[in-house]
């Protein structure tokens, strides 16, 4: 029996050609990752995010490669933004068939007893209630235009456990868990999916951690698979999610942590 050899083929259900997608947190890390992903399957990208210098490398790096992005700023705390960023996308490209939520922020890594309320706030504006306008906005864009949709929010495995240190990321991120499976059950009669991914430890743009000795061992002492995720392959899983290779699948979290939350 021969080996198939048609590996230049491509499954068309990975197929993003002629959808648009609005991406959140787009101008670095994660969102930028997944964001060239998705214009790689053929997806119009929406990147969003508060560097406006920032947004439009990522737009010229997707445009050189020959797709098409469009960058708005955005502050996904405030509603005003996401209502321009949503009304932007509609006039300039036409529809939102796929929204990655991924805008976040971290905070310090330290005991509940030192952090202080203002911190609290600034992580619940971001990632949790950022989180909640983008996938609402979203979600309303989606049932009026009719035809379905996806939209992944990003969490963490922080949102499926605790790590110490870390209790406000921790609250919000079990919060976007939470949403995302509400969101699924009050939308799934309008045809649109809404999936969380969960991800680990992974390797960023920017990353304090990853210049930190102590942090990286730990970080892959942890890890089953011993090391940091890319976002290239964070990227991979939300095209999966945000494809209709996946239309059989919402309200649920996929993990993409190297084996983390199997321990």
């Amino acid at each position: 029996m021969s080996v198939a050899t048609r590996s230049s083929t491509v499954i068309p259900e990975f197929d993003l050609t002629g959808k648009v997608a609005v991406v959140t947190g787009g101008n670095r890390s994660i969102g930028r990752g997944s964001a060239v992903v998705l214009a790689e399957a053929g997806a119009s990208v929406v990147l969003a995010g508060r560097n406006q210098e920032d947004l439009e490398r990522v737009r010229e790096e997707i445009t050189e490669r020959g797709g098409t992005a469009l960058a708005v700023r955005c502050d996904v705390s405030k509603e005003a933004d996401i209502d321009n960023l949503f009304a932007r996308t509609v006039a300039e490209l036409g529809r939102v068939d796929i929204c990655l939520v991924s805008a976040g922020v971290f905070g310090k890594w330290q005991s509940a007893e030192l952090m202080e309320l203002d911190e609290w706030d600034t992580i619940y504006d971001i990632d949790l209630r950022g989180a909640m306008l983008t996938s609402m906005a979203a979600g309303k864009q989606m049932i009026a235009q009719g035809s379905g949709g996806s939209i992944v929010t990003i969490a963490s495995i922080q949102g499926v456990v605790g790590i110490k240190g870390t209790v406000a990321y921790t609250a919000a991120k079990h919060g976007v868990v939470g949403m995302t499976k509400g969101l699924a059950l009050d939308w799934a009669e309008h045809g649109i999916r809404v999936n969380c991914i969960a991800p680990a430890f992974i390797a960023r743009d920017v990353e304090p951690l990853q210049k930190d000795p102590v942090a990286v061992e730990f970080v892959t002492a942890r890890t089953p698979l011993q090391r940091w995720g890319t976002c290239r392959e964070l990227g991979l899983a939300v095209l999966f999610l945000a494809s209709p290779a996946s239309s059989y699948v919402t309200g649920t979290v996929l993990n993409v942590d190297g084996g983390w939350c199997a321990q």
